[in-house]
């Protein structure tokens, strides 16, 4: 158990670092090395409530810099999408889910790659790309690549993208979180590692804050494309293994 704890610890920590740095990336860092240390009941329960709070701290902190209308059209789009990424596992299997965003997600870094661009006031994409994350999120709890895609192509400097992102992430966690309350998803023991893991995340998210601050604009880009690129391979390998 003390051993668990403190690789849970670790875990929470560093995710919370990559988290402040890019914006993104707790799930993707978090669910593999969680889920290879404790019961992945256990690990999704905590790195929902870890990665959830994470977002909370960056958004109380930046709220002044996301561009809410932006945010406020892909929460609620992504809400309404939600329902539908749940039929959906109905129809197609998880390896086909994850097998599709996998590629839509290499495509769309190659997208981002040759500078696509997408008008800050074209309202539809914002509608129709968080649908789409709430389906994703719902359906292989892999929302982020359609979200970041549209802040990256809407030229977002790295602080808006960051705050904005966070917005998102905090609606969507917290409807993620009930869900999983719902379903009757939590344990006493996953609530212990969440909770003992809090102040290892606001360790986590104070060293990322102030690392970011030394990126510039374009190292910042290419971490984006690593991390998305990262997700595609894991998304992949996830399918088949």
């Amino acid at each position: 158990m003390i051993n668990d704890l403190f690789a849970v610890i670790v875990i929470v920590c560093v995710a919370a670092a990559l988290q402040s740095i890019s914006g993104f990336g707790f799930s993707l860092l978090a669910m593999p090395l969680l889920s290879a240390v404790v019961d992945i009941r256990e690990a999704v329960v905590v790195a929902t409530i870890c990665g959830l709070l994470t977002n909370v701290v960056h958004l109380t902190k930046d709220h002044q810099l996301a561009n809410r209308s932006i945010a406020q059209r892909v929460s609620l789009s992504a809400l309404v999408g939600m329902p539908l990424g749940v039929v959906l596992l109905s129809v197609f299997t998880a390896t086909q889910m994850r097998v599709a965003i996998s590629s839509v997600t290499i495509i769309l870094v190659v997208l981002m790659m040759r500078k696509f661009s997408i008008k800050e006031e074209n309202t539809k994409v914002d509608l129709v790309l968080g649908a789409i994350s709430g389906v994703l999120a719902t359906s292989v709890s892999t929302n982020g690549p359609p979200l970041i895609f549209l802040l990256q192509s809407k030229r977002l400097d790295p602080s808006r993208f960051r705050a904005t992102l966070a917005y998102v992430f905090t609606v969507s966690g917290c409807a993620s979180f009930a869900v999983l309350m719902i379903a009757g998803k939590g344990s006493v023991a996953a609530f212990q590692f969440a909770l003992l893991s809090i102040p290892s995340m606001y360790l986590g998210t104070w060293l990322g804050r102030r690392a970011r601050n030394t990126l510039t604009q374009h190292a910042f880009q290419r971490l984006t494309y690593v991390l998305l690129l990262t997700t595609a391979v894991s998304t992949a390998l996830a399918a088949f293994i």
